[in-house]
């Protein structure tokens, strides 16, 4: 009898390297971030103090505290130390948002594209005669089609003020946004991911725009 590969003999190498790696358990997906920063924290950032601040509506917010750990993780790491907010000199604010979406998209339809046969063969009054044994489709993809989708836009938003900032006049010295799209219904699957994304570049340049692609284990939908 055939193998399981060897009933896909005619699909290019490339695609069949392809659907090996989707089987394989445990593999890692990717996230790609946009991000767009405009910069003007001082060169000199080192022993300057920080303190992750709470817009009204994020007041009693779980969620809220998980990324700001998230974000002081990487605000320490980069040498900043945190202070309470009378204290620091910098105040970090955030943003975040969830919103879905449904569009269409590609599905390859999946089909019997022929037959895979095999057989033996005999002789027959001195002659040689195929004998054909047994005969096996094969499947592939056939066509391809439209299928509905539920796309999630996630966004996160990093805004760094002075310590002499007031309500009526913030002295705004660094504003973040990052963005990605993908099929987790959760924000929190992926934030964590976004927040290293924009972290890898940081304070950076006086304007930023780019894409940051980073690994996000396939344990549920990216």
């Amino acid at each position: 009898m055939p193998s399981f590969f060897s009933s896909f003999a005619w699909l290019p190498r490339a695609l069949l390297l392809a659907a090996a790696t989707l089987l394989l358990p445990g593999c890692a997906a990717t996230i790609r971030s946009e991000i767009s920063a405009i910069n003007k924290l001082p060169a000199d950032l080192k022993e300057k103090s920080f303190h992750v601040a709470r817009y009204k509506e994020q007041e009693g917010s779980l969620e809220f505290e998980h990324y700001a750990a998230l974000v002081s993780t990487e605000l320490i790491a980069k040498g900043l130390r945190p202070a309470p907010a009378d204290a620091a000199d910098l105040l970090v604010f955030m943003r975040f948002a969830f919103e879905q979406r449904t569009e269409l998209v590609p599905t390859p339809i999946w089909g019997p594209t022929g037959f895979v046969g095999g057989g033996t063969t005999v002789i027959v009054n001195g002659r040689p005669v195929f004998v054909p044994t047994y005969s096996a489709p094969v499947y592939g993809v056939t066509s391809m089609g439209y299928a509905p989708a539920v796309v999630n836009r996630r966004s996160f938003g990093l805004d760094v003020v002075d310590k002499t900032s007031t309500q009526e006049k913030p002295n705004k010295l660094y504003e973040a946004n990052v963005s990605s799209e993908g099929y987790s219904g959760t924000l929190m699957q992926v934030m964590p991911t976004m927040i290293r994304a924009l972290f890898t570049q940081w304070p950076g340049p006086p304007v930023r725009s780019e894409e940051v692609e980073l690994p996000y284990p396939r344990k549920t939908p990216r």
